[in-house]
């Protein structure tokens, strides 16, 4: 017989604690809650994968952008690194004026892309780079803005500094946690690049640059 979750539930509260019968019903009952986050998980993490597959198929097949590092991430990038949210934003330019984008946190790297003619190209921001590398990112809040984060780069030579915008405190507070978690992981899965020999001599420059830092 399969018992659900809240029939275990209900069995276990009724039964005297330390009874061989509690002890089944606790361990049943953890076994099930295990089970049900595993599929849960994988549920989400094809979910993520699908979600990204869309933005890839949407996007302009020659659309690429350079990173502040010097690397080149192009469209099929992105089906080479795990979604782990996304969302719309807004990006401050240097005159103060707000570009409206859609933000994908992926497994290494923050993308900003803007929708033309229903189709997605990377967002452009006075010449600066809209793929950032989650390396060495630094995020703070805004003092004067509760919606605001600045996204900073760090080790590398020249710095920058990005203000972006979330709808609200809660959803800035929201993506905040999602990028330090992100962060918190150290995660690095693959160099962006169109050919071998591209993804050699970044993975070259790569380890240099992590030797300087």
């Amino acid at each position: 017989k399969l018992w659900s979750t809240s029939s275990i539930f209900k069995q276990t509260a009724v039964l005297s604690e330390g009874s061989e019968d509690y002890e089944d019903l606790t361990e049943a009952l953890r076994l099930v809650k295990e089970v049900i986050a595993a599929v849960d998980g994988k549920v989400n993490e094809h979910e993520k994968r699908q979600r990204l597959k869309d933005f890839h198929s949407r996007m302009e097949t020659k659309s690429i952008m350079m990173m502040k590092s010097g690397q080149i991430f192009a469209r099929e990038d992105l089906l080479r690194r795990r979604l782990i949210h996304d969302g719309p934003l807004q990006l401050k330019s240097s005159q103060g004026r707000l570009k409206e984008v859609h933000a994908l946190l992926l497994s290494d790297v923050f993308v900003f892309l803007h929708e033309k003619d229903q189709k997605y190209v990377f967002a452009m921001l006075d010449q600066r780079s809209t793929v950032i590398s989650l390396q060495k990112l630094i995020v703070r809040e805004v003092a004067n803005e509760e919606r605001g984060l600045f996204l900073i780069t760090a080790g590398i030579e020249k710095p920058e500094m990005m203000e972006v915008l979330a709808s609200s405190k809660d959803e800035r507070n929201s993506w905040m946690q999602k990028i330090q978690e992100a962060m918190d992981k150290d995660e690095d899965e693959g160099i962006p690049s169109e050919t071998e020999d591209d993804k050699r001599q970044l993975e070259t420059k790569a380890r240099e640059m992590r030797g300087l830092g």
